[in-house]
């Protein structure tokens, strides 16, 4: 199996744990753990991964990981990614690399099978589609209409957020929580699809970078991601200083230093602050940036 996939993980995993603290406040409602579970569900999905590296398919180690989290993942939402990976599995049937144009058949499958999971709220009803939807469709469309995958992924990102938001018009939790009131409360399953986009973003920008230019890249998982993949963008783009994949980044890096340069997806200052609900107490938001959601 393609070891560039569990490096992806494994590095997706790394960044979210910087996702944690924030993503279990934001879980007041429930029991404050949506971060730590979040967190264990992709270090269990990373450890399957790694044990299947070297023998099968792309497929069958995702359809592993995906039954690894059916049985020891922690809380709502391991089910939804479980059936997310199960379906991405199909999507990439008889697959032994992964590179980087095979995201927008991983990110069709979780959204695919996040959706077919019995009981999952619809998007527009306050839960985890609220994120992962529009982040999702985004992207693709973005590939779609000539964007890297990289400028897709930011387009993702930044509406996966906008989602997430949404979810404070909402009045009702989810599972045993159903009936606490929610109104004004960013749902902790939307904020984390928000955080998977963004450790993604934040994983394939900063290895892709490096390997565009040449440079030694993290592992050698990275470099078979991004060796011997045609240029991102199908359109022309202006030559950048930086060379490599600047080429199709256009102003991302600077666009992506404003977005993360606080620490941590929802980590950091707004540079022009607007007055919100604080963060702390019983009403937990997400400490997003204002152009993060424009």
């Amino acid at each position: 199996m393609s070891k560039a996939l569990t490096d992806l993980f494994a590095e997706m995993t790394r960044n979210l744990a910087d996702e944690r603290d924030s993503l279990n406040a934001l879980d007041g409602v429930g029991d404050g753990d949506a971060g730590d579970n979040m967190l264990s569900n992709f270090e269990t999905i990373t450890n399957t991964l790694r044990q299947n590296e070297g023998q099968g398919s792309v497929d069958q180690a995702l359809r592993a990981a995906s039954k690894a989290l059916r049985t020891s993942g922690k809380g709502p939402t391991a089910p939804m990614y479980a059936n997310g990976l199960e379906q991405a599995a199909k999507d990439l049937e008889g697959k032994t690399s992964f590179g980087v144009n095979d995201i927008v058949k991983l990110l069709g499958g979780l959204l695919g099978g996040v959706q077919n999971t019995p009981g999952v709220k619809q998007q527009g009803e306050g839960g985890i589609l609220d994120g992962l939807v529009p982040g999702v469709t985004t992207f693709m469309q973005a590939r779609n209409n000539g964007k890297s995958t990289l400028e897709a992924l930011m387009d993702g990102y930044k509406a996966s957020q906008r989602g997430a938001y949404g979810t404070t018009q909402q009045g009702s939790g989810f599972g045993q929580f159903g009936n606490n009131d929610t109104s004004g409360k960013v749902d902790p399953g939307a904020a984390g699809a928000s955080s998977l986009f963004g450790s993604l973003l934040q994983t394939l920008l900063s290895n892709g970078l490096s390997a565009g230019r040449g440079e030694p890249t993290k592992t050698s998982g990275f470099e078979e991601l991004f060796g011997g993949q045609p240029q991102q963008s199908q359109q022309p783009q202006q030559q950048q200083p930086q060379g490599g994949y600047g080429d199709a980044l256009g102003g991302l890096g600077d666009l992506f230093g404003q977005l993360f340069g606080g620490g941590g997806l929802f980590g950091g200052q707004p540079q022009q602050p607007q007055q919100r609900p604080s963060s702390r107490g019983d009403d937990p938001q997400p400490r997003l940036r204002d152009q993060e959601v424009i």
